[in-house]
């Protein structure tokens, strides 16, 4: 029902109602401001009913449904979307009856941190004689050499081989009668949708499915695999994750497999079930179009596409032109692809992301969907961009349309980002809109007074542009950009007013963000949130330069060249050097030593901060905390064990700028609210693993004891 001033007049006899028209409608107006005073009445009747459920209650009232429960308090997890303790509240009742099984375990660790997770009993993976009268069929102490994705899981979350007993506690020993695993996976799979792929010079039918071509297999410790698996949900509690639920690397063994069964029920004429190629609760893990029509699932071919030893120039295999399978009761072979198909086989390598035509196949275009790893919501990707919740700022989401005067999409008004930036008008607020996931290049400079242009990419959409975008305006030119992967710099020059980056890629190696007018800028503003970024360098003096939940990578270089400006940081992480006018600093990582020239205002608190920097004050920063009061030998040696290391430095590896498990406490557990220095303070990983840790208590069967094993 809703109310307003028609429906409380239809309510008066008609004498009043045609008074008041004669009088102007007094009573009327009167209504009116009852009617809005009603509204806002039965909106909070409304919320009051809703707050009674967990599904739709407020975020505030969580806790105390809760606690009505029992639930343990757990600490606060916020900043995003990825997990909240709603979930853990809403499958309270569900938990407790099966309380003491393995599956719970697993959902148990899902809900309270957000984590994908495989529990494992150890105790059914010991070696052990076996009584005849109690035969343990699939326990076998000696692996089957010809299985290969059984061999390829030893020492894994899904090993189901024998192994013999560690004493060791948990997770440090494993195998033993009380111990219990639990495997969790950090990294998150971000699948895009449809992306182009990147066509490798020199090398024609040869692809990667990184839009860039980066690789990273130099690296053979750190490196799993370039494509994930897009985890499903599972469907019964009661079920254990198996490699399908969880966003492990994809394995070439396991899709061979699939692809090879898929091929043989066709040529016997049935009906194929794929698992990781189900159109259903997902999709298949990866697709692949050329020249805009989909390849069908039966004409992949997983290959190994690392390069043909002793073959300069370097050159890949190449997937035969057809395939014959016979089916199982005989007869004719069965052709991949069919006489007159428009599409030919195509290979693929899950581990490298490469892709092979056959030989004397060419395509004008191909493209992919698939995931990729990644810790968290920052930079350019396909996730929610939307705020977390209500109270975040509404400059870290996405941009509103009615803001802007003239609204642009590509492709639907222009087929291209370039034909569109030609398009716009100076003068006006103008938002360009990329609905895809294409690779868009930017050719001309752009020159824009008085002129506000955002180019944002739709939500959970990674469109890439490649060359430098070079924008220049005058006082009143403001520049958003938002969701965007740019594979060159930003190249600003005037006195501009604001650029704004709001979760956006710019790839390190490129020159990050450069203002090279030194005699103007001093009132351009720039501001990033949820970004990665190169080093950020201006000749002359700007008006400021605020970062929140960002990297900037420069290397040894300078990461921030900005001797006469002003540099506001917090939870951020900084790979080389800093040199800028003044600084606020909160929550991050430095890399390298920094050099602030008026030291005398600003503060620095919370932060890891190399020897021999020159800041403002410190408050509560590393190593000095460490190091206060020791000798000099001592100092030294804590110096050395508070120092951060990361699992890669290296730009769109999948555990970019992640803190080794290793690293001291001091660093993991150093910013104010108790998580993480650095970037990913973002995740609260040191709550979530409190969290795990205390609810585990409650469930885990008497004689038991868990540990906690992080898979990546």
């Amino acid at each position: 029902m809703s109310i307003d001033a028609d429906y409380l007049l239809a309510r008066l006899p008609a004498f009043y109602r045609e008074r008041d028209a004669e009088l102007g409608g007094p009573l009327r107006a009167l209504l009116e401001v009852i009617a809005e005073q009603g509204a806002v009445l039965e909106e909070d009747i409304e919320r009051l009913y809703d707050n009674w459920f967990i599904e739709t209650c407020d975020d505030w009232l969580v806790p105390y449904i809760g606690d009505l429960l029992g639930v343990r308090g757990l600490y606060p997890v916020s900043g995003t979307q990825s997990f909240g303790q709603r979930a853990l509240v809403a499958n309270t009742l569900r938990l407790r009856r099966r309380k003491g099984t393995v599956p719970v375990l697993e959902q148990l660790a899902f809900d309270s941190s957000g984590w994908r997770a495989r529990a494992v009993e150890f105790f059914e993976l010991l070696g052990t004689t076996q009584y005849l009268n109690h035969r343990r069929l699939h326990s076998l102490r000696t692996p089957d050499l010809r299985q290969a994705v059984r061999l390829e899981r030893i020492d894994g979350p899904f090993d189901d081989s024998a192994h013999t007993a560690d004493v060791r506690r948990p997770p440090a020993g494993r195998h033993n009668i009380a111990n219990v695993g639990l495997y969790l996976w950090r990294l998150h799979a971000y699948p895009v949708q449809r992306g182009q792929a990147f066509a490798i010079p020199g090398m024609t039918g040869c692809y990667s499915f990184d839009p860039l071509g980066r690789e990273f297999i130099d690296d053979p410790l750190l490196w799993d695999g370039m494509l994930v698996n897009r985890p499903r949900s599972e469907t019964e509690i009661t079920r254990l994750a198996q490699p399908i639920n969880v966003p492990e690397p994809l394995s070439r063994r396991a899709l061979h497999d699939e692809l090879t069964r898929l091929r043989q029920v066709i040529a016997d004429g049935g009906t194929p079930e794929p698992l990781y190629f189900a159109a259903e609760r997902g999709g298949a893990v990866l697709r692949i179009w050329v020249d805009g029509e989909e390849v069908p699932v039966e004409h992949l071919v997983v290959c190994n596409l690392s390069a043909i030893p002793g073959v300069n120039p370097e050159a890949w295999r190449r997937p035969p032109a057809l395939l014959q399978v016979t089916p199982t009761q005989g007869g004719p072979a069965h052709d991949f692809p069919e006489a007159g198909a428009s599409t030919p086989l195509v290979g693929f390598d899950p581990l490298f992301g490469r892709i092979s035509l056959p030989a004397g196949v060419t395509a004008g275009r191909l493209e992919v969907a698939y995931a990729y790893g990644f810790p968290g919501d920052v930079g350019g990707g396909p996730y929610d961009r939307r705020p977390a919740r209500g109270e975040d700022d509404a400059r870290e989401g996405l941009l509103d349309p009615a803001d802007y005067q003239v609204v642009i999409e590509v492709p639907g008004d222009f087929p291209t980002l370039d034909q569109a930036l030609q398009a716009v008008v100076p003068g006006n607020r103008c938002l360009v809109r990329l609905l895809g996931d294409s690779s868009e290049t930017l050719v001309g400079p752009l020159n824009l007074p008085n002129t506000q242009l955002a180019i944002e990419a739709a939500n959970q959409r990674r469109p890439v542009l490649l060359g430098d975008l070079q924008l220049a305006g005058n006082d009143d030119t403001r520049l958003i950009l938002s969701g965007l992967l740019l594979d060159g710099q930003l190249r600003l020059s005037g006195d501009l007013r604001e650029v704004a980056l709001r979760h956006c890629s710019l790839v390190p190696a490129r020159g990050g963000i450069h203002h090279d007018d030194a005699a103007k800028g001093r009132m351009l503003a720039i501001r990033l949130t949820h970004c990665l970024c190169g080093p950020v360098r201006s000749e002359g003096a700007l008006a400021g330069v605020e970062a929140r939940y960002c990297v900037f990578d420069h290397g040894a270089g300078e990461a921030f060249h900005l001797p006469d400006t002003g540099l506001s940081i917090d939870r951020s992480t900084v790979f080389g050097r800093v040199t800028a006018g003044a600084l606020e600093a909160a929550n991050s990582l430095f890399g390298a030593k920094l050099a602030i020239t008026r030291r005398q205002q600003g503060c620095v608190r919370f932060c890891y901060v190399p020897d021999g920097s020159k800041t403002p004050r410190r408050y509560r920063c590393q190593p000095d905390l460490v190091t206060k009061g020791l000798p000099a030998g001592k100092a030294k040696a804590e110096r050395v064990r508070v120092t951060p290391t990361f699992t890669s430095t290296a730009f769109g590896h999948p555990a970019y700028a992640q803190l080794r498990l290793s690293t001291a406490t001091e660093i993991r557990g150093g910013a104010e609210d108790g998580a993480e220095m650095g970037v990913w303070n973002l995740l609260q990983q040191p709550q979530r693993e409190a969290n795990l840790r205390q609810a585990l208590d409650e469930y885990l069967r008497f004689g038991l004891e868990a540990g906690v094993i992080f898979v990546n």
